[in-house]
């Protein structure tokens, strides 16, 4: 059957360096001494400039290069978890099928690199608004392979680019038609995540399935770190969420919980319909309980060990493992 998914997000260009020591002099001088600082912390995401004044020196030049050991980065990826699933969707759905995305990219080369990779799937991608003379949102991706004792782990810095000029009034109503309407990593699309509320409402109001999948938020980390994360301006966007896909560190800091089964009743009592926890290499915990799934009591469900021992054993093909992973969990 074929069904309009729009998403609207992050779509950003990922570069990722799959063989980065988080136990290095290099890594421990850019460590976070407190939540926020703009420091490196395994499996979170701070943003360039704030690392830069964390460091005090500059990100391209001096931190990278010393992190890297000077290498290339290993392979350059379409990234953010709007745009990889949208792509998933894509290719999944049937051929009659529309899937949208609607974003905004700058006018460098970054932008045209995403554009030739973005212009090889089915994509519709007549709303991914250009903004002249910005940079397109890009990502760092420091990969440890033998960090947590060969599970891996992965550090993210962003630049958001772009991303900060697209506002909610540019989402236009062909958005809201949609059989399903995706918000991916809107944290990274600040102005967008701020408007969720009013953007969900509108979505449910039509009678339409909305999917949020989270990032990092490090906006609201460095703002409030002793406080739970907003989704959006209030709880409210809760209630108007049908399914809701977070790892297990997002889950924690948008809850305010102390372990995921906490977090999943606090989304559960604010009118969530479906959850999905993932946590690395750990288990995944889910739940539901709507008219769209059904009732699912909360369990938990393993992840593939293949790709963990594949790691674990350290093939020549660690890097292409690292970014199935990373597209996996994007």
């Amino acid at each position: 059957m074929a069904v309009r998914i729009s998403g609207v997000g992050c779509c950003l260009l990922d570069r990722i360096y799959g063989h980065v020591d988080f136990h290095s002099d290099a890594f421990r001088k850019c460590m976070s001494k407190k939540s926020g600082d703009g420091g490196l912390e395994p499996g979170k995401l701070t943003f360039e400039e704030e690392l830069e004044c964390f460091a005090g020196q500059p990100f391209v030049s001096e931190i990278l290069p010393s992190l890297t050991k000077g290498l290339e980065a290993d392979k350059e990826n379409i990234g953010g978890p709007c745009i990889v699933a949208l792509i998933n969707a894509s290719q999944l759905a049937h051929k009659e099928s529309k899937v949208s995305f609607y974003g905004c990219r700058g006018d460098d080369e970054v932008a045209d690199k995403i554009m030739q990779k973005l212009n090889q799937t089915k994509l519709d991608l007549s709303h991914y608004r250009v903004e002249k003379g910005s940079e397109t949102a890009s990502t760092s991706v420091l990969s440890d392979p033998n960090y947590d004792n060969g599970h891996g782990e992965r550090t993210f810095v962003n630049t958001i680019g772009a991303s900060w000029h697209y506002l909610p009034e540019e989402v236009d109503e062909s958005f809201y038609d949609s059989d399903i309407c995706v918000f991916g990593s809107t944290a990274l699309v600040p102005r967008i995540h701020q408007g969720l509320v009013p953007m969900l409402k509108k979505a449910k109001s039509k009678g339409r399935i909305t999917v949020v999948n989270t990032v990092y938020d490090f906006i609201n980390e460095k703002n409030n770190p002793d406080k739970r994360w907003p989704m959006g301006e209030s709880n409210e966007s809760y209630q108007f969420i049908d399914l809701l896909l977070v790892d297990h560190e997002e889950a924690l800091r948008l809850s305010g919980q102390k372990d995921a089964p906490s977090a999943i009743a606090f989304f559960r009592k604010k009118g969530t319909g479906a959850v999905v926890v993932t946590n690395g290499a750990q288990n995944i915990y889910l739940w539901a309980d709507s008219p769209l799934f059904g009732k699912i009591e909360e369990q938990t469900m393993p992840v593939s060990k293949a790709v963990g021992e594949a790691l674990k054993q350290g093939k020549k093909a660690t890097v292409q493992v690292v970014a199935i992973i990373l597209q996996a969990e994007l």
